[in-house]
């Protein structure tokens, strides 16, 4: 869309520009003041330069009025990459977080649950004085 709009406006201007070249071929004298100097040229010469170096100015006052915007964006490219970067880092630790979760559910899958008799067998029991109550530590002196 905007190369035909851009194609809609520059084919006139330049057919405009042709024509006005064509029709104002008279010789213009022009005083160059600081240089003390005259030049005799025809005038659509002289119009066409002036008209392009307004364009080169004009492009290279907006050239350098955007310096900033283009650093800012620059800026915000280098943080989006290091935000790509740490997303992928953290998308693999969670890989293999979820890896080794799997790992575990199938090892608890595989290992027999503990019948309700086999915690007593593991139990050691202290010994006792028959009172029922526990030994006391001896003190290291």
């Amino acid at each position: 869309m905007r190369r035909l709009i851009s194609w809609l406006i520059m084919v006139p201007a330049a057919v405009a520009v042709v024509i006005f070249a064509l029709n104002n071929k008279a010789p213009v004298a022009l005083d160059l003041w600081p240089f003390a100097m005259t030049v005799e040229m025809e005038l659509y010469l002289v119009l066409t330069a002036v008209l392009g170096v307004g364009v080169l100015l004009g492009g290279v006052a907006s050239w350098a009025g955007a310096g900033r915007l283009r650093s800012e964006l620059r800026k915000q490219s280098y943080n989006g990459e290091v935000a790509r970067r740490q997303l992928k880092s953290e998308q693999e630790r969670a890989q293999q977080f979820e890896a080794e979760l799997k790992v575990l559910r199938m090892q608890q899958l595989h290992t027999p649950a503990p019948q309700p008799g086999d915690d007593a067998k593991t139990i050691e029991h202290a010994p006792s004085d028959g009172t029922g109550q526990l030994p006391k530590p001896q003190s290291a002196a």
